[in-house]
């Protein structure tokens, strides 16, 4: 077999193994980009990396056949391991923020890389680290983050794309054609640091094929290893089906409640899209019972409405993404049944930064043919009239920071463990009767 076709084969056992082991993950992008999420920008760093190679390749002197396999195992061993940890044990971590974050993605390229290593040596795989720089150092954190911050539409999408994929290639390659420029204008020619106008022998591999298919079992192992760990489940498992849709963004308020005050997040467009909307109505109890408050005063809540044009968006942002939780720790989430097959997630955060401590609970269902909504319930412990409540921010920071603590404190430091479900009962009565008013409304 000719060295071209040997090395074509090494790729097309790559690209297998890739395809294989990451299978799950590359399924879960094509939905998340046919619900609307905006994940075919994850691709980006591909594009990057791929045209960073060719410019590479372009300007590719000749290299010396120094072997050493044994720190290409020990290498790409390592590296492999940090493929298998990020897919194992990060991964599980951050699932409430999987599709913003897809580490999986990141996994998918760290393991490309140590199988690279493997079949093509460490020598030959690190002459390429421009490339490398651009699918590992962008991960896809930071071109959603990014994206977000120049609007979170098609066209801000657009501009990643071509600030990864074109701003680095450009970079690589622009070096060399300025220097032909200037041996072309000093009188000089291309072929001047090659005496005799002969142009460089070809490069050997770094690896001989011997080496390079003794290692084919190993990442085949390794891809299976992958291919097992499970993902977290995607929000449209979660979406019930709703009533029809009706005018205004809001919710009608159940009998044994009105509304005191109605607030509209102008930014919401920009974040979740133009057509979205986010209000909150407060509303406060026209009656006052003594298993909600002991001092028999009337209980206030806010009724947060989220409204999208597809589930994708939710998942992208989900509702951790709405408030400051820098410094909170949340409970586990407990499934409720509201009726009309409508289940929401009951949680309870305590702020110790703002000394705040509130109960929400959540559930997401379709308005209609096109429109998404996820309705959220706050109660906050402080019973007075003029209680402080969580405000709704368009920020990523807080995201950040408690991603952060996570990662180095782990989940104790972001977790309740000993929650106190004080409100559930009255979350749960309210939440049934809000879902019966908009199927009684519709």
């Amino acid at each position: 077999m000719s060295p071209g076709y040997d090395h074509a084969a090494r790729w097309a056992l790559l690209t297998a193994m890739l395809a294989a082991g990451f299978h799950e993950t590359w399924i879960r992008v094509a939905r998340e980009q046919a619900t609307g999420a905006g994940s075919a920008v994850l691709l980006a760093p591909v594009l990057g990396a791929a045209l960073a190679a060719v410019a590479l390749n372009v300007r590719r002197r000749p290299e010396l056949p120094i072997h050493d396999r044994q720190s290409d195992k020990i290498a790409g061993t390592i590296i492999l391991t940090v493929a298998l940890m990020v897919q194992w044990l990060v991964l599980p971590r951050y699932s409430g923020t999987y599709p913003l974050l897809h580490l999986d993605v990141l996994a998918a390229w760290v393991f490309l890389l140590g199988g690279c290593v493997f079949l093509f040596g460490l020598r030959r795989t690190g002459s390429y680290w421009p490339a490398w720089i651009v699918l590992l150092a962008v991960p896809p954190g930071a071109v959603r983050l990014v994206s977000y911050g120049l609007g979170g539409g098609a066209v801000a999408q657009a501009a990643v794309v071509l600030l990864v994929g074109l701003a680095v290639p450009a970079a690589v390659a622009t070096p060399p054609v300025v220097r032909r420029v200037r041996r072309r204008a000093g009188g000089g020619a291309d072929g001047a640091a090659d005496p005799g106008g002969e142009r460089p022998a070809p490069r050997s591999a770094v690896v001989s094929r011997r080496e390079a298919w003794r290692s084919a079992p190993l990442l085949v192992a390794v891809a299976l290893v992958l291919a097992l760990a499970p993902l977290p489940p995607a929000i449209s498992e979660r979406v019930a089906q709703g009533p029809p849709p009706v005018n205004g963004p809001g919710q009608a308020i159940p009998s044994g409640w009105q509304e005191t005050e109605t607030v509209d997040y102008s930014w919401a467009g920009r974040m979740f899209g133009p057509t979205a909307t986010l209000s909150r109505q407060m509303i406060r109890a026209t009656r006052v019972r003594a298993d909600w408050d002991k001092l028999l005063r009337p209980r206030v809540a806010a009724v947060q409405s989220l409204t999208v044009a597809s589930t994708g968006v939710l998942e992208l942002f989900p509702l951790e993404m709405t408030f400051d939780l820098s410094a909170a720790r949340i409970s586990p989430s407990r499934t409720v049944d509201l009726g009309h097959e409508v289940s929401a997630r009951y949680r309870t955060v305590i702020d110790d930064e703002n000394l705040l401590t509130w109960s929400l609970m959540t559930f997401a269902w379709t308005r209609g043919d096109d429109r998404v909504q996820r309705v959220t319930l706050i109660t906050v412990d402080n019973h007075e009239y003029d209680a402080q409540f969580p405000q709704t921010v368009p920020g990523t920071r807080s995201t950040f920071s408690r991603l952060v603590n996570l990662l180095l404190r782990g989940s104790g430091a972001v977790t309740d463990t000993h929650p106190q479900d004080k409100d559930l009962a009255m979350l749960t009565e309210l939440g049934t009767e809000l879902v019966s008013a908009q199927w009684a409304r519709a």
